[in-house]
């Protein structure tokens, strides 16, 4: 009992450590995309023009599928993909966030969560910029923010919290277990069509509606979502992201406790 207490202790320390070291993972983070478009003509424009291009075709072909005005659908599916990549990137790049710096992790003695942090500016950093076009293109639509867009930003908040959990958890599982990365792959690539940015969550009803409330990435993206788009999130959606975020915290914290010291040999 007293080493368990002892390892969730040091899981938070870690933390803690980790955030005062702000300036060694924001540069890292920074050289990471870098180094990633490199010689690029376009270098991080790829990434706005990536997501543009995402939006504006599902809007255009998917459009005709739904009751939504055009101008709402587009803003339905700028938002909801961009908080989708944010939340898919935390499994993902989770899941390789000590095996990638592996080489740091044997060689120099920083905490932790130096990685972690540092692997989600980056994903901080791609949202930024996808939705300022996201907004750029719901301003040429005619959207106007309203009071209630001050709502979000406890969801964004929420994100925060969870993504530190999240790529604890999925760090250490994935790299005690490397099957876990190929897993994870292969639902995520399905997760885009099961989640409401495609199709529209208050225009199904039975059993599509309970499969769509069953899943979890429904309710991250309606906290944030739904306040920009002038709406109030349902207070359902807000109880299970805050049920969530407790469980995975519980989740990361017994994680860490138990698996933090093995780390080095499994990667």
């Amino acid at each position: 009992m007293t080493s368990k207490h002892t390892g969730v202790t040091v899981f938070f320390t870690d933390i803690a450590q980790g955030i005062a070291k702000v300036d060694v993972w924001l540069t890292f983070a920074m050289d990471d995309m870098q180094q990633r478009y490199r010689r690029s003509a376009l270098g991080l424009l790829w990434i706005m023009l990536s997501y543009a291009l995402f939006v504006g075709g599902i809007s255009f072909f998917f459009g005709a599928f739904t009751r939504f005005d055009p101008e709402g659908f587009v803003t339905y599916v700028a938002i909801g993909y961009a908080l989708f990549v944010f939340l898919m990137a935390q499994i993902l790049d989770g899941c390789q966030v000590f095996v990638n710096s592996m080489t740091w992790i044997k060689s120099v003695s920083m905490p932790l969560s130096v990685h972690v942090f540092r692997s989600i500016f980056r994903s901080i950093f791609v949202l930024g910029l996808n939705l300022v076009v996201a907004f750029a293109a719901m301003i040429l639509m005619g959207w106007r923010p309203e009071l209630v867009a001050l709502m979000c930003l406890p969801g964004f908040a929420i994100y925060l919290i969870n993504a530190v959990a999240v790529q604890y958890t999925f760090g250490f599982v994935a790299a005690r277990y490397r099957d876990i990365t190929h897993l994870t792959n292969s639902i995520t690539r399905i997760m885009i069509f099961l989640t409401p940015i495609l199709w529209v969550r208050a225009e199904m009803t039975g059993a599509r509606a309970v499969a769509a409330d069953l899943n979890p990435l429904t309710h991250y993206i309606e906290i944030i979502r739904a306040p920009l788009m002038g709406e109030l999130p349902r207070m359902s959606s807000w109880g299970v992201v805050l049920i969530l975020t407790a469980l995975i915290w519980i989740a990361a914290a017994l994680v860490g406790a138990h698996l933090r010291r093995r780390l080095p040999y499994w990667i």
